[in-house]
């Protein structure tokens, strides 16, 4: 008996996420801001761009999860890369 094809995934799972490179020009309009307010600005873009990698690495283990289980779906055997731990 044949097996059937296991569902696609769904691209959402797999997407990969990227962050727009900073391009603004000088202005020639210089502002103040706090320190204080600086640095949390950019504690939290780096908060942004970790997440960012997060999910990205996330992304692909999901793909390769996803053709781990197809290839012991169809051929009954674990494929090289798929030892995976819990």
């Amino acid at each position: 008996m044949e097996r059937p094809a296991l569902p696609s995934i769904p691209t959402d799972l797999t997407k990969r996420e990227r962050l727009k490179p900073l391009t603004a020009e000088d202005s020639g309009q210089l502002v103040a801001i706090d320190r204080g307010v600086l640095a949390e600005l950019y504690e939290r873009l780096a908060e942004a761009i970790g997440a960012v990698e997060r999910g990205n690495l996330r992304a692909g283990r999901v793909e390769q999860w996803w053709r781990c289980v197809d290839a012991i779906w169809q051929s009954g055997r674990t494929l090289p890369g798929c030892e995976m731990s819990r």
